[in-house]
C-alpha cells in the first residue's frame, strides 16, 4: 500500500488530546446530568412493586425510565460506558478521517488515452566526453536541460529516450506519460551504457527498432551528442531511417574549443601517456547524419531553448497520428475509511436512545 499524501499524518498526532477533550466533555456532562435527575428513584404507592434496575434512571446500563410516553423518544443519563463508547467512536472517526486525507492507494488499474501527435525519440550521448566543461555546467547536464525544456511544451506527443555510448539502449520506450520520461532522463548517465566510446550508428540502428512499424511521416529522431565518434559511419543507417519516413535532427553539445573532462576525485581525465584530454566538439559526423536524414544540426551552444525552440518551428507541423497509450496507475483508496468514518460519526449520537414500544 501507498500513500498519496503522507503530509497529512502529522494530524494523528491531535487525535490523541482530541479524543481525551471529548471524553472530558461526556464526563462533564454526565456529571451535569447527575446533577439535574437525582438517582433517587420516584416515589411508589404504597403496595406497588418494585421497577426493574435496569429501568431505573439512576443505573450505569442502558435503560429508561418509565415516565416516556408510548412511541416517544426520551433521553437518558449516559452511563460510563456509554460516555467511552462515545469518546471511542468519535476518536476512530477522526483517525479514519485523517487515514482518507493520507489518501491510501492499493491495486493497479490500466488506463487507456487516445492522443494525437508525433512520435519523438531522443538518443542521448551518455559516453565519457559528454562531461565536458564547456557546456555549463556540462555538456550531458545542458543536454538534459534542453530536452527536458522541450518536453515542457509537448501536448499529445510521445516521446522515448535512447541511451548511447559504445552500444546503444532504449531506456524508455514511446510514452506520453511525460512524468515517466523525465524520471528516466534524469538517472541517465554514463553508468548507464556500460561499454565505452561512442558509437552514432548504434544509436541509430537502436531507433530503428525504438519506432513503431508504420507509414507516413510524424517520425522523428533527436540525435544529442558532441559528435565523437568510433564506430562505423552513421551516415548509410540515417539514410536508411529516412527511406521509412524519420526525420533525423542531429542537436551539437560542446564547443570547438573544447573542455576538459572531471573525475570524480577532483582531478581531469588523462590519456594513456598521463597527459590531461581535452575533448573538443565534432560537428562533421552530425553534419552527415543531418545530410542523409533530411533535418538540420541544432547548436545547443547557442542557448538551452534551441531545441524547444526546433520543435515550434518545425517539427509540430509534421504530420500527426492518433494513438493510443495504456498506462498502469494506483487505484485511489480513500473512500473506504471516509465511508467508515462517516458512519461512525452518524452511529455516535444514536448510543443512549431507545424507542420504548
Amino acid at each position: 500500500m501507498e500513500w498519496g499524501a503522507p503530509a497529512y499524518l502529522w494530524l494523528a498526532a491531535a487525535a490523541i488530546p482530541l479524543a481525551a477533550l471529548v471524553a472530558a466533555g461526556a464526563r462533564r456532562s454526565r456529571l451535569e446530568l447527575k446533577n439535574l435527575y437525582p438517582t433517587r428513584g420516584p416515589v411508589r404507592p404504597k403496595g406497588a412493586s418494585r421497577p426493574s434496575p435496569s429501568l431505573s434512571r439512576g443505573g450505569s446500563g442502558w435503560g429508561w425510565g418509565s415516565s416516556a410516553s408510548p412511541g416517544s423518544l426520551d433521553l437518558h443519563l449516559d452511563g460510563r460506558g456509554v460516555a467511552i463508547a462515545r469518546g471511542a467512536i468519535f476518536s476512530m472517526a477522526v483517525v479514519l478521517i485523517i487515514a482518507a486525507l493520507c489518501r491510501p492507494q492499493w491495486g493497479a488499474v490500466a488506463e487507456t488515452r487516445q492522443a494525437k501527435g508525433i512520435d519523438i525519440v531522443i538518443a542521448l550521448d551518455v559516453s565519457r566526453s559528454m562531461g565536458a566543461d564547456d557546456a555549463v555546467p556540462t555538456r550531458l547536464a545542458a543536454a538534459k536541460e534542453a530536452v527536458a525544456d522541450l518536453v515542457a511544451g509537448l501536448i499529445g506527443d510521445r516521446i522515448g529516450l535512447i541511451a548511447f555510448a559504445g552500444s546503444a539502449f532504449t531506456v524508455c520506450p514511446l510514452t506520453s506519460d511525460y512524468a515517466l520520461f523525465n524520471s528516466v532522463l534524469s538517472d541517465a548517465g554514463p553508468g548507464t551504457i556500460p561499454l565505452g566510446g561512442t558509437s552514432l550508428a548504434a544509436a541509430l540502428e537502436e531507433a530503428a527498432r525504438a519506432f513503431p512499424p508504420r507509414e507516413g511521416g510524424g517520425r522523428v529522431l533527436v540525435v544529442i551528442s558532441d559528435g565523437e565518434d568510433h564506430g562505423p559511419d552513421p551516415a548509410a543507417a540515417a539514410a536508411r531511417l529516412r527511406q521509412e519516413g524519420i526525420l533525423i535532427c542531429p542537436v551539437a553539445v560542446g564547443s570547438l574549443q573544447g573542455g576538459l573532462i572531471p573525475e570524480e576525485k577532483g582531478t581531469f581525465h588523462k590519456d594513456r601517456r598521463g597527459m590531461v584530454v581535452k575533448s573538443r566538439l565534432e560537428p562533421a559526423s552530425l553534419q552527415r547524419i543531418a545530410a542523409a536524414g533530411g533535418g538540420k544540426v541544432v547548436e545547443l551552444e547557442k542557448g538551452a531553448r534551441q531545441l524547444a525552440a526546433l520543435y515550434r518551428t518545425e517539427l509540430s507541423s509534421l504530420e500527426q497520428k492518433t494513438s493510443a497509450t495504456t498506462r498502469q496507475r494506483i487505484r485511489e483508496r480513500f473512500q473506504i475509511p471516509l465511508t467508515l468514518a462517516v458512519g461512525l460519526l452518524a452511529a455516535e449520537p444514536l448510543l443512549g436512545f431507545r424507542r420504548r414500544r
